[in-house]
């Protein structure tokens, strides 16, 4: 302080033509002590009384500014006393919290950050080092238990559990001092943990070390700026074997020519007082990083009150104008909350509770020249080098603190026990996703959306379908082509003979139309391929369906017609030309309105493809779902009784010799359709998906060419290569 205002005071540009004085009183650390001076300092200016009036905006007191003091509980008396009068205060090393409250403390301001920052701090190393299981010792006093609870609720917002809390009395005997840190000690040994906090004076930070050098009890130690770079802590013999100590230290500078201004002070004591204890070769010692922050802080704080003043005294760098006689000292305090100046080349100012702009320096113990090596640092954010920390263990390694270990992706925890930090991980399930936001709980998806197990989102089902790029497909289409050709060709043929005996004898105009509903049911495979739609589904079945059933119908009337005439030869000739021409129409009718009952009463319970899809897939073969399976079935077994009537009427019968047998037509066509799909309903209940689709295409199109083999390729081949077996000897027993 002297230093300061030496400096202060030999300035041409601050506060030209202006002295500052002081008066300097020792606390001896007792709130007591420390009355007198404080009452002194109120005193009206030129008196030794003190004054109390309503009014006191022209009470002028005896000093402008107080710098000190060092602890917290010679700062709680002199602060209440200090703000009721507006008197200036400024620390050089309080840093507890509780003085930041302007509406208790208006006249408080400090140089040091508060122990909130220190304790930000912590959690942010603890959290960037991923511990979350710790014990903290602090002392039984203001600064400890405030910080220890500042620590708690701090830490347990960011997920840090102290597995234990130990308080060290600051007002028992040294033996029982030490009986108490021994259970403290015994506690954390159980407790596992491997990073242990400190936040103890530096008297209980000291007994506490002591005795775990003498357990050689290892951990990784987190002090606070009241200890961690103290040469009692320093210098304690084994201090090196606890462990890894971090700490954090306000960021200072080093007060350029101080360590002169000490070197000659003691020099002048010891020439001018012989034997003296100060010796010249202490210096180093008396300068230990704890002093030099202190020089640093104390310089700031006279500083910012000589700023304050010289804007108070409308100072420029050459002189003061002094606007009126009187300066008071809430006048100054009204300065002291705005001043914003540069020191040691850094811009300092006070923020709206008092606390400086400055932060944090992280230190770990060494073994270098001074004890200790600077890390990082921390002011609201985090700059560390973790490679400078040595942690004493194989390659080096990051101890572990943790009851348990983290979760991976998709997992949440399921707390044991009353620690938030002990817990299982349980997976999410499916439908349920783990959200960034909740380690504890699975949320669920949303509608619309879905997910795998131990999923931390949501996504949209991705529906697929059978694609027309499909080597399948294609193969199916090929087939379906020289079907298709197949069917345009005998349709061709059928037209240009129409008169022929032989076409007569197959059906005549009915074989067109067998031919006609195959072409259908040959072109309706493409309702299987891309991406189905409502009307596509409610056509997908009835179609093919229909369209054998017009086939099939018209083999079932020729069959019985030709067993009636190679059979029952004895039957009116009348009644089997009824059944040529009124009887074909009326069967053929009979079964077309039959199957068309079964085919919409399958379209009008065939539901809408989308229509309030409850989604628990994340991926799903699109394809038309068979809505009624009764439907279903009456509609392929409907065709399966027509083609069974068909091969039973005409299995055994004969055509008279000489006479083209079309009953053996008639019976290898409807038992191919038969076994063809007699086969698929078993095949098909094995397989899923787009292999369904692909069976019953296949199955549609080779039982189309069973019909075609068997019934119409026979006609076929005598119509275009042996056109003579196409008269009417061969045919005259089914066209008279």
């Amino acid at each position: 302080m002297k230093f300061a205002l030496e400096e202060i005071n030999n300035s041409s540009t601050l506060l030209p033509g202006e002295s500052l004085g002081y008066e300097v009183y020792d606390t001896c650390l007792n709130p007591l002590v420390i009355l007198h001076p404080v009452l002194l300092f109120l005193a009206r200016n030129g008196t030794e009384d003190v004054e109390v009036s309503c009014n006191m905006t022209a009470y002028k007191t005896r000093v402008l500014a107080v710098i000190g003091p060092s602890s917290t509980e010679v700062a709680t008396v002199t602060m209440r006393l200090f703000s009721t009068f507006l008197i200036p205060q400024i620390s050089y090393s309080v840093t507890a919290d509780i003085f930041s409250d302007k509406s208790i403390y208006p006249a408080f301001y400090r140089t040091v950050p508060s122990d909130k920052k220190q304790v930000d701090g912590m959690v942010t190393l603890m959290t960037f080092f991923q511990w979350n299981w710790i014990a903290a010792v602090a002392s039984e006093d203001n600064y400890g238990e405030t910080a220890l609870r500042q620590f708690s609720s701090s830490g347990m917002a960011s997920g840090i559990c102290i597995a234990y809390e130990g308080l060290i009395p600051t007002y028992l005997s040294s033996s029982e001092t030490s009986i108490v840190i021994e259970d403290i000690l015994d506690r954390i040994e159980q407790t596992d943990v491997k990073v242990v906090l400190v936040f103890a004076s530096l008297t209980q930070s000291i007994a506490l070390f002591k005795e775990v050098i003498m357990r050689n009890m290892t951990r990784v130690w987190i002090g606070s700026a009241s200890w961690v770079l103290s040469q009692s802590i320093l210098s304690l013999p084994g201090i090196e074997r606890v462990g890894t100590v971090i700490g954090f230290f306000p960021s200072s500078h080093t007060v350029l020519g101080f360590d002169s201004f000490i070197r000659d002070i003691i020099l002048q004591t010891h020439d001018d007082f012989q034997g003296i204890a100060l010796e010249p070769d202490k210096i180093p010692i008396i300068l230990d990083p704890l002093t030099a922050l202190h020089a640093h802080s104390v310089y700031t704080a006279v500083y910012a009150v000589a700023y304050a003043l010289h804007k108070l005294l409308n100072c420029t760098n050459l002189n003061c104008n002094k606007k009126e006689s009187n300066i008071y000292a809430w006048k100054l305090l009204e300065e002291v909350k705005k001043v914003d100046f540069s020191i040691f080349n850094t811009s300092f100012k006070f923020d709206s509770n008092g606390n400086p702009n400055t932060g944090y320096d992280i230190v770990t113990h060494s073994m270098s020249g001074l004890g200790f090596t600077k890390i990082g640092s921390y002011n609201k954010e985090m700059a560390l080098n973790s490679t400078l920390i040595n942690w004493g263990t194989p390659l080096n390694a990051v101890p572990e603190s943790q009851c348990s270990g983290n979760c991976l992706k998709g997992q949440v925890k399921r707390v044991k026990g009353t620690h938030s930090c002990c817990f299982d991980c349980i997976d999410c399930q499916e439908g349920m996703f783990q959200s960034s936001g909740d380690e504890y709980q699975c949320q669920p998806c949303p509608a619309g959306q879905w997910s795998n197990a131990r999923s931390t989102s949501c996504s949209n089902p991705t529906y697929m379908y059978l694609q027309w790029s499909d080597i399948t497909v294609i193969f199916l289409l090929l087939l379906s082509f020289v079907l298709l050709c197949f069917v345009l060709g005998a349709i061709i043929l059928f037209f240009r003979n129409k008169h022929s005996p032989l076409v007569r004898a197959a059906g005549g105009h009915m074989c067109s139309f067998a031919l006609m509903s195959l072409l259908v049911v040959n072109l309706s495979i493409i309702l299987f391929i891309g991406k189905p739609a409502d009307v596509v589904c409610q056509l997908q079945q009835p179609l093919p369906a229909m369209g054998f059933t017009c086939c099939l119908s018209m083999l079932s009337i020729k069959a019985l017609q030709v067993m009636l005439v190679t059979d029952f030869k004895d039957v009116p000739t009348k009644y089997i030309q009824w059944l040529k021409t009124k009887g074909t129409l009326a069967f053929m009718m009979f079964g077309i309105v039959t199957q068309g009952i079964f085919c919409t009463w399958f379209i009008l319970s065939a539901p809408s493809l989308y229509q309030n899809e409850q989604v628990t897939f994340l991926y799903k073969y699109l394809k038309c779902e068979v809505p009624n399976v009764f439907c279903f079935f009456l509609m392929f077994g409907y065709n399966g009784v027509l083609a069974l009537i068909s091969f039973m009427l005409n299995c055994v019968a004969q055509a008279p010799a000489g006479q083209y047998n079309l009953a053996r037509d008639i019976t290898f066509s409807s038992l191919a359709y038969l076994l063809i799909w007699i086969v698929f309903v078993p095949v098909y209940a094995e397989v899923t998906d787009g292999k369904q689709l692909l069976l019953q295409m296949a199955v549609t199109l080779v039982s189309s060419f069973g019909i075609m083999l068997g019934y119409f390729a026979p006609k076929c081949y005598i119509l275009l290569f042996k056109p003579e077996m196409a008269g009417e000897e061969y045919f005259k027993i089914y066209n008279n």
